[in-house]
């Protein structure tokens, strides 16, 4: 960097009145090498970076603060276990400002929890992780122990006879398969080769049926789950009735069934003046003056020529 700004950020800036015979720049400024960090040096206390060493739970909110996130923490000694130094570091929590102090622990080479703050337990199983199961604190102790190791030397050796056989014979198998390099590398392309073939084949039936996937071979299960499905037969019966009732019927509509509903409306008309009629003379609004007689044929009638009372 050539700008002064930046020698000065870098603490590369040698002020005019600066004069060997005052010391370093530090000593000139009259501050520390590591600046804010060592605000507390006096102390014994000096702000580092510390990353946190597994996932816990805070203890102010009971919020989860994930392995691997990073805290400006104030750094102590706390004591000593043996010639090694125990260290604690203070830090405050982002959520609530929980302070949470963890220390070291030589003699389990692990970090603890003192306070503000509980480690998350996660227990899994070992054979899905896929790992070993490493042996207690107690079992370690044993084979630590001479004595211990002489009990149990004549049952290790006994187990190794009776396995050395089936190593052998796996250790000659693996050898006679892995002898030829070529052959296998050819094998294994062969299978390559015959399996993109039959992915494109299935892509271009695909294609021609108008799909946008690739159809997977059929199988014996697939063929038994088709066969279980049972689809109603009623609507495709349905359907046909329909059908065959609208093709029968006329597109045209029927003269007599509309000649007979017209007759059948005129006739409850005459009945409602029939009713009307009546209910008026019996009330005494109306006098029969004279009769006519309407229609002709066998459909006449008799209607009431009404005369007003006055």
């Amino acid at each position: 960097m050539s700008s002064l700004a930046a020698a000065r950020a870098d603490n590369f800036y040698y002020p005019p009145e600066w004069s060997p015979k005052k010391g370093g720049l530090n000593k000139f400024h009259g501050q520390h090498a590591l600046r804010e960090r060592a605000r507390k040096l006096d102390q014994g206390i000096l702000i580092i970076r510390f990353e946190m060493p597994f996932n816990i739970w805070c203890g102010g909110c009971n919020s989860m603060i994930a392995k691997g996130v990073r805290f400006n923490a104030e750094k102590k000694q706390v004591g000593n276990y043996y010639s090694t130094k125990i260290w604690s570091f203070t830090m405050k929590s982002p959520c609530c400002k929980q302070e949470i102090v963890i220390q070291t622990d030589p003699k389990n080479t692990e970090y603890g929890i003192i306070s503000g703050a509980q480690r998350k337990t996660e227990d899994y199983d070992v054979e899905d992780a896929e790992t070993l199961l490493l042996p207690a604190d107690e079992e370690r102790d044993k084979l630590a122990d001479p004595m211990y190791k002489l009990e149990h030397q004549e049952e290790d050796l006994k187990k190794k006879r009776e396995a050395e056989p089936v190593l052998v014979r796996l250790q000659r198998l693996s050898d006679s398969r892995h002898s030829d390099d070529y052959a296998l590398n050819r094998a294994l392309r062969d299978r390559l080769r015959s399996q993109k073939k039959r992915v494109a084949e299935e892509k271009k039936s695909a294609r021609k049926m108008g799909l946008g996937v690739r159809l997977l071979p059929p199988s014996a299960e697939d063929a038994t789950a088709a066969a279980s499905v049972k689809f109603a037969s009623k609507f495709e019966k349905s359907k046909r009735d329909k059908r065959a009732a609208i093709k029968a019927t006329s597109i045209f509509p029927d003269s007599s069934s509309s000649t007979s509903k017209n007759k059948l409306d005129l006739a409850l008309k005459r009945q409602n003046i029939k009713a009307g009629a009546a209910s008026a003379l019996m009330a005494g609004r109306v006098k029969p003056s004279s009769w006519q007689s309407a229609g002709s044929g066998s459909s006449r009638t008799q209607m009431p020529i009404m005369a007003t009372r006055k």
